[in-house]
């Protein structure tokens, strides 16, 4: 495998690309990005109705479904890893969770991901390599350190996706855990999921070097920018980061440039950008340039578009309905998970 000689430059070779595609991987990636934002779509609604079902934070992935299908392109169940911060829901229905126990979690009922006890920032399907979201900014990175060097250690051949945000970068724990992977070699991709402000904050006022890529330049491994809003550019360029890393080479910095079309938060009116900033965003909102893409190509017809809508609409709308129904907790389940030991109930 050839890398670029120079830190700081991607990767060379990209993954193998075989003959031409019928569409039906590429119409796979826009169903599951559609899926995404309509269960987003869905989420601000429950949360912010009358007699609201969703309680604590919550934090909506919408703008960034690029990032998160991209990935799953390249994600080998089995071997890999993803572990990321509190914007989690668009990463795990990616890797494959049921929008019912993703729906069920944010009910808080027994059938969610994490039992009901997580809520909207801790969504785990440890089955399928996702590690989970976790609430303390930059708290998981050293997370996603400790999951590679097991990678390592034992040979496996697989891979770890940490994803954090722009405000991450600035806790201790990114420097210690960047520095520690690339001694080690892990196989580990840093992914700063960059959508321009930390909770309100624009990069340029919190970060005293504004070029994010060269907050991963003093580390010794390749850290480089790509288009967030770009599932094919995502899928080629971490595919380079991928490569290198099962060759046993190291670890890479990647900043996927996105931007998220709601606020940080449920409370967040976003009153920090303009509307024409907005509007300018939503230009290049990942779901419309694949979309066009796939029509430009002849992979996407008018009649397949409707259709994957109306179906992510249909899964959505039963996934709600049947989290509704769910049961809660047992009263009796209200210690357990909290630590290693099981507590009676005392009554």
């Amino acid at each position: 495998m050839t890398v670029a000689n120079e830190v700081g430059k991607r990767p060379t070779t990209a993954p193998k690309q075989s003959g031409k595609s019928d569409g039906t991987v590429e119409r796979e990636r826009l169903r599951m990005m559609m899926l995404i934002r309509r269960f987003e779509e869905r989420t601000y609604q429950e949360y912010t109705r009358p007699g609201q079902k969703i309680g604590g934070f919550c934090h909506l992935y919408s703008g960034q479904e690029a990032i998160a299908v991209g990935i799953q392109a390249l994600f080998q169940k089995g071997k890999d890893y993803l572990v990321n911060g509190y914007r989690c829901h668009g990463h795990s229905l990616a890797m494959g969770m049921d929008p019912r126990a993703a729906f069920a979690e944010l009910f808080g009922k027994a059938t969610g991901c994490s039992k009901g006890k997580g809520g909207s920032m801790h969504f785990f399907d440890a089955e399928a390599g996702n590690m989970g979201g976790h609430g303390i900014v930059g708290g998981h990175i050293p997370l996603g350190l400790g999951f590679a060097f097991a990678q390592k250690y034992k040979n496996s051949g697989g891979v770890t996706f940490c994803l954090f945000g722009d405000g991450a970068i600035n806790q201790g724990t990114h420097n210690e855990a960047l520095n520690m992977a690339s001694l080690m070699k892990a196989p580990v991709i840093w992914v700063v999921e960059n959508n321009g402000v930390a909770m309100g904050t624009q990069v340029e006022r919190s970060s005293a070097e504004k070029d994010l890529a060269e907050r991963g330049s003093g580390y010794n491994m390749p850290h480089y920018h790509v288009d967030g809003n770009d599932v094919d550019t995502v899928i080629r360029e971490f595919g380079k980061a991928v490569n290198r890393a099962r060759a046993g080479e190291g670890p890479s910095y990647i900043v996927a440039n996105t931007w998220r079309i709601r606020g940080h938060s449920m409370s967040d009116p976003m009153k920090y950008r303009t509307k024409d900033q907005i509007e300018q965003a939503r230009q290049r909102d990942p779901i419309t340039v694949y979309q066009s893409r796939l029509r430009e190509q002849g992979m996407l017809s008018d009649e397949q578009a409707d259709a994957i809508q109306e179906e992510v609409a249909a899964i959505v709308a039963e996934a709600v309905q049947q989290a509704d129904a769910d049961p809660q907790p047992p009263l009796e389940d209200r210690f357990n998970d909290a630590l290693a030991e099981s507590y009676p109930l005392q009554k």
